[in-house]
Parts: structure tokens; sequence; C-alpha cells
């Protein structure tokens, strides 16, 4: 699909998880194949539509080349276009909230007194995260939406818009922008967007997660944002559930929240890479700065149906609606080992470096052919669902038959990756994160919840992965029952009659992808890449691409 007036011939060619709300209103990103965009490479965007019209069409929100929006003062012919919106878009249970985050060049210039009293020019502002309270009224257009509007930019810097400097601090620190917006903004029906920022003070990195009010208006209003959590924020309960730390262990990494119902819910953990504190947090957004932190799942807190087993590991992605949490987890110690092989398709540069210049690779050899690394996943792992006090195994992985919850995708920006734009500025590359972090293997498990009886998760089985839900109609306490909805190697004509090679024989699924706000109401949207000649690798991405696919519907009827 196209709808601008680039060229009505354009067609997608790959899909990131996309997003919907009860009423069946979809909100997703889209990138195409080749020298399609008017500032070179793949066009990519912003994209919605809504499945309850049956005379639907795909209307953009933005787009690679589109105009940014307000604070954008750079002067045509030079204004600064958006390159890349690296995350999938999320919007709200009930309204059509959307919100996104974007890459661009700085949106803003001023002038500045220099140390010796000359002026100085100077640009800010490269990333942004951006919403749209009221998409369906958007219409196809040439240029950004309208109504797709700046929610917090990178400008706390600049005297002009200290309300976005970073929140909290004592006043020797004013003035401190967000270096970067990692992961995907959340947004809820009360038009509160929450998200995590990173951030320097006196030159010591931090992180944390923080939220604000919008109204649909230029900035979004004059509201200023709030933290929740961040790096200088004590774990709660850490004097006795930190063992071997300071009783005023603070949060080292904290995950991109969930929103819903003015409440906030986020993982935040001593150490990312091995916790042995931490856990799921609710937060109330009552316009304050660190809100009363309500402990809901944490590394202390006992696996059900495990004995004396707790919980050693918890994913960041929480599917969240105001009341239950849906979100994977593991416990006990025991590790297996997996091999990842470098990737055979994708960004060149990429590859490149995982084959030759990751110091964490090993050469093929007789008995593992290819460039790989090897890595551990948990043995005990599952899906699991929070609500009201109880915690409810929705879905276990079994080692003898070789499922598990965790995919892995090797992402970053290598060293070598980068090219400019017409005027000698450095253009972002397509999957590259605005934190440039070098190239490794990153992993992830996805979740998806309707209501605490109903969870979607991404499930491999051997070689097969595939998208399913676990349903819990016997009440509270009842176990879970596993429905498959759509696995890879079936027949693409499952899902879409037009899966079918230039023969007319019927592709096979190569991959899908589901993401934590793509089950609402009955609505289960997922995105699916079919191809003629199957080969499913353990790289797979929550961005799929394949000979043919989309993003589909199921309506799920729980009776």
């Amino acid at each position: 699909g196209g709808t601008d007036d680039e060229s009505s011939l354009k067609h997608f060619s790959s899909y990131n998880a996309a997003s919907v709300n009860n009423d069946g209103f979809v909100v997703f990103r889209a990138r195409s194949t080749g020298e399609q965009n008017k500032g070179g490479g793949p066009a990519t965007g912003i994209y919605v539509t809504d499945l309850a019209d049956e005379d639907r069409v795909v209307v953009r929100e933005a787009s690679r080349g589109s105009t940014v929006p307000d604070p954008n003062n750079i002067a045509k012919p030079n204004t600064t276009t958006f390159i890349e919106f690296p995350s999938f878009p999320r919007i709200s249970i009930s309204h059509s909230h959307i919100a996104s985050r974007a890459m661009h060049m700085p949106v803003f210039e001023w002038v500045e007194e220099g140390s010796n009293g000359e002026n100085i020019t100077a640009r800010s502002g490269n990333t942004g995260l951006y919403f749209n309270l009221d998409p369906r009224n958007d219409v196809t257009e040439v240029d950004t939406s309208e109504g797709f509007l700046t929610a917090v930019p990178k400008l706390g810097n600049v005297p002009e818009f200290s309300q976005f400097q970073i929140p909290g601090l004592d006043e020797s620190h004013g003035g401190i922008p967000f270096d970067v917006f990692p992961g995907s903004p959340a947004i809820d029906d009360d038009a509160f967007i929450g998200f995590k920022g990173n951030y320097a003070v006196d030159g010591v990195g931090k992180t944390g997660v923080f939220y604000r009010q919008l109204t649909q208006e230029k900035l979004g209003g004059s509201g200023e944002p709030y933290v929740v959590a961040s790096s200088d924020t004590a774990i709660p309960g850490a004097k006795t559930k930190c063992p071997g730390r300071e009783a005023n262990t603070t949060f080292g990494s904290t995950a991109p929240p969930s929103i819903a119902k003015s409440k906030m819910v986020f993982v935040g953990l001593d150490v990312e890479e091995s916790p042995s504190c931490g856990g799921i947090y609710e937060a109330p957004l009552n316009s304050a700065n660190h809100p009363s932190l309500n402990v809901l799942v944490d590394l202390q807190t006992a696996v059900p149906g495990q004995q004396e087993d707790t919980f050693t590991r918890i994913g960041e992605g929480l599917s969240y609606d105001g009341s239950a949490v849906a979100f994977w987890a593991s416990w006990g110690g025991a590790m297996e080992e997996i091999i990842l092989c470098c990737p055979e398709h994708g960004n060149k540069d990429r590859m490149d470096f995982c084959k030759y210049h990751d110091k964490n690779t090993i050469n093929g050899t007789d008995e593992i052919e290819c460039y790989h690394q090897k890595k551990e996943v948990p043995v005990h792992q599952g899906v699991f669902v929070y609500s009201e006090g109880k915690i409810q195994l929705v879905a276990e992985a079994n080692k003898d038959t070789g499922t598990d919850f965790v995919f892995w995708n090797y992402s970053g920006k290598p060293p070598s990756a980068g090219t400019t734009d017409d005027h000698g500025h450095r253009r972002l590359t397509d999957e590259e994160s605005d934190s440039a972090e070098p190239p490794r293997w990153r992993s992830a498990a996805f979740v998806a919840l309707k209501d605490k009886h109903t969870v979607a998760y991404k499930k491999r089985n051997g070689t097969v992965s595939g998208i399913y839900v676990g349903l819990n109609d016997g009440g509270d306490g009842s176990a879970f029952t596993e429905n498959k909805i759509l696995e890879t190697n079936e027949e693409c004509i499952v899902v879409d009659d037009k899966g079918r090679d230039t023969n007319g024989a019927p592709m096979l699924v190569e991959a899908v992808a589901i993401e934590r706000d793509g089950f609402r109401n009955n609505h289960l949207v997922v995105s699916v890449a079919c191809s003629a000649n199957v080969t499913v690798t353990e790289d797979v991405e929550e961005e799929v691409e394949g000979d043919w696919g989309g993003i589909y519907s199921a309506e799920v009827v729980v009776s």
C-alpha cells in the first residue's frame, strides 16, 4: 500500500507487530524495499487503519521524508524531516490515542552567547516522542498528518523549552535534556504518555521511567513531564531484598513502561544482565515526581506451583490493562546452551560485523558450520498473569519438547554503518537505535493481554514458532488451556489467499510477530511473513519480511 503522492505503486515489504484498541483501530510501522523515498532508502513510516470500516484505507501519520512537527524552526528547503521510527507504535485501550518514537536531524536552532561574548548558533533535538489523540479523523496527506504532534522533544537544554528538562533533579542540575528514549512510548485513554528516558548528570549516565499529560495542541500543551523512578530511586525493600547489596540499592535498569487507567507498570532491576533484586512495579500517574511504588512481582516472589522457587528473571515487555499484567519470567538456576548463527539476510554491515568483528563470534566448525555465538536460556520459564494480588501460570516451557518463549535478534549499529543526507549530515540507518549501541544478540519474549483470563503469546516448539492464546474460562485458580492461532510452516492461504507463488501453489508461513498492545477486546492482530522457500532461523525479529505477508486480525471469542 501507499498513501502519499510519491508513488501510487509503492508497496510495503515488511511490518512490525501492530497495536489495536477495543474498537479495532490499528496503528503499525511498515517499510518498503529499495530507493522508494524522496530522501533515499526504503520508505518507512507510521500508519493507521480501521478494521471496522468495510471501505478502510491505510492512512499515513508520518513517514521518512515527511516534516517533523513543531518546534521545527529549520527553514525550508532544509526543514527537518523524519528519518526513522525505530520502535513499534502503541495505542490506548478504548480510545484511538497513538504514540511513537522517531529519529531525525536537529529540529530547533537558536542563538546563544559564547564564552567570549560572541553569538553562537546552536542546534538540538535529533529525536523525540510523538502522538495523535484523534487519528480517526485523519485523511491521506502528502506530508505528516496535521494531528501528529510532538509529545516530548530532546530540547530540555533550550531555555525556551525548559518544561522538557529532566524532572525531579535538584536546582543545581536544571536544564538537562533527555538523551534518548529507548523502546516504545505507551499511551492511555486519559492521554498520559509513559516512556523510558536516558540522560547524563555530571557525566554519569542515568535512566528512568517518566510520564506526561497531553492535550491535542502544539507541543502537547503546557504540562511538564514527571519522573516515576530513576537511577536515583531506591528499590523498594532493598534492605532485605537485595542480598549482598547496599540497603539503599537503586535501580540500575528500568524498562520501557506500559500504562492504562492513569497507572504505570514497569520492570526495574539492580543489574540488568544478572539481577539479584527488582521486579514489576505499579505507580499512580498523579502529577507528582517519585510516586509511591507498589510491588506486584519481584525476584523474591514465589513461583506458583513450584514449591520454594522464586523468580530469577522477568522480561521487560509487560502487557497491562490497568488491573492485570501479563509477563514472561524464569525461575531456578538451570540454563540450557543454544547456538545462534550469524544472520544471512538483512543489513550487510551488520551481517559482516557479526561474522568478522564481533569478539564473541566463533568461526564455523565441522559440527557447527556457521559463524555463531553460544548463549544460555533458562530451562524453567513461562508466561504469567498477575491480577489482584494473585499470579497464575499461563504457559510453561518444556525442555524435553524444545519449547521456549525467548526469541533472539542480532541488532545494533555497526561502526562502519551510516550514510549522509543531501547536506552532508550522517543519516541514521534503518535499524539503528538512537543510542548507537554496537550490534549484539538481544533476546525478548512477546505477550499480549486481553484480560486476566485471556493472554496471547509467541512460543517456539523445536523449529516451529507460532502465536497461541492461553484461555482460563473456569475462573480464578483454574488452569489455562493453550489454543493455537498460527504457526510457521503452515500454508499462507490460511490467513491470505494471495499468499501463493507464481505457479499458484500456497507459500508457507515463515515468521509471525505480536506485541503487547496486539490483543484488545476480541481483536488479535499479528504480523505474518510468507515465503515460497521457508528457512526458519533463530534470529526471529519483531519485524517480519517475506515474499508475501501483512498484518492480519483474528476474532477471538471466549464463550
